[in-house]
């Protein structure tokens, strides 16, 4: 009884141990999206081998690979905000977002177009796209997490750009590294950036800063498009391997501060300066012409919307505040709260 006791001890030990340092470990998961398959543009067959390449890759470092191909807009909204929620229930959490179909420069932004998308004018990203920076801009707001966002880009038919050079330059470095390049739709198989990941993500440890080092050497070499880099900052993060995150340690109590002697008598001090004061707005149907028009050019000024300012909230009005809404995780209704007009018009102040 007692040597089986002792048995049974031992293997719930050695058990443990298997377990722990995987426990340690953090959260890695990872998006593809594949737009394969367009209602209103030629076919990327591209996409299809690129995606399956980067699974496989992916999944061969233990990642969590979630796919969608050929996403509608909502669904496009939808699987970004899964993956935020699912890393940021997970903390501290690593994440790699893989995109593969077209992608369109308007006003100075890039866009990446839903497979549905209809553009038959240039503004109608605006209500059809997704604005490239807001996918980045999402991810980065999930606290304790950090990652790559790959963006394997083609130029749609008679259009000017991707707008990815634009967007290497509006994107601020922070938890993510940002890669996007630009494609050739009529070469064959899979990606310049999506053959490479495999081969970048070898070795028992691999830095998010080796990772994307590799990654630039290795679409330097011709077989890519142009490409842009965004580096990662922060605390140091690995895409496989790397050290657990210490185990926080209790502090100890800071010692009883000293009794503090009464001030002296002073002079009060200087008040400090007011801030300026918030332009407070009103909803939408108590606002005054001025005030619709006043929304208008602060869209206009962020790049959500081009139109006419005429105070009238037709169809691109809407669809440019229903972008704004996305970027402040609002639900998108296309019409402003009081509280959401309010935050929108003092941005630009």
């Amino acid at each position: 009884m007692r040597a089986c006791l002792v048995t049974v001890l031992l293997g719930f030990a050695g058990l443990c141990w298997n377990i722990s340092p995987a426990q340690s470990q953090p959260l890695r998961t990872a998006l593809i999206i594949s737009n394969a398959q367009y209602a209103n543009l030629p076919p990327l067959a591209r996409c299809t081998a690129s995606a399956a390449a980067a699974r496989d890759a992916l999944k061969a470092r233990g990642f969590e690979v979630v796919e969608r191909s050929d996403v509608r807009r909502g669904e496009f909204d939808a699987a970004i905000g899964a993956l935020a929620k699912r890393t940021t229930a997970s903390p501290p959490s690593v994440a790699v977002v893989y995109y593969c179909g077209y992608a369109q420069e308007f006003n100075g932004r890039s866009f990446l177009l839903p497979a549905a998308a209809d553009v038959k004018r240039e503004n109608d990203v605006l209500t059809q796209g997704l604005i490239s920076k807001s996918l980045v801009d999402s991810l980065a707001r999930v606290g304790d997490s950090s990652g790559v966002v790959l963006l394997d880009g083609f130029q749609p038919p008679g259009a000017p750009a991707t707008g990815f050079a634009r967007l290497g330059e509006q994107i601020q470095p922070g938890s993510f590294a940002v890669i996007g390049v630009n494609n050739d739709a009529a070469a064959q198989g899979p990606t310049a950036a999506a053959q490479a990941l495999r081969g970048q993500l070898a070795g028992d440890e691999v830095s998010l800063e080796k990772f994307v080092g590799g990654m630039r050497a290795e679409l330097a070499k011709g077989a890519a498009g142009t490409a842009f880099f965004v580096a990662a900052t922060g605390r140091p993060s690995f895409l496989v391997g790397g050290k657990p995150p210490p185990t926080p340690v209790a502090a100890a109590p800071p010692p009883a501060p000293a009794p503090t002697p009464p001030p002296a008598a002073s002079a009060p001090p200087a008040a400090a300066a007011p801030a300026a004061p918030q332009q407070a707005m009103v909803d939408e149907d108590r606002m005054s012409d001025q005030d619709r028009r006043q929304v208008q050019l602060v869209l206009a000024t962020l790049g959500y919307y081009s139109g006419r300012i005429d105070a009238t909230f037709g169809p691109e009005t809407r669809a440019a505040i229903r972008r704004y809404q996305f970027e402040i995780k609002a639900e998108m209704t296309g019409r402003l709260t009081a509280e959401q007009a309010t935050k929108l018009v003092n941005t630009v102040r």
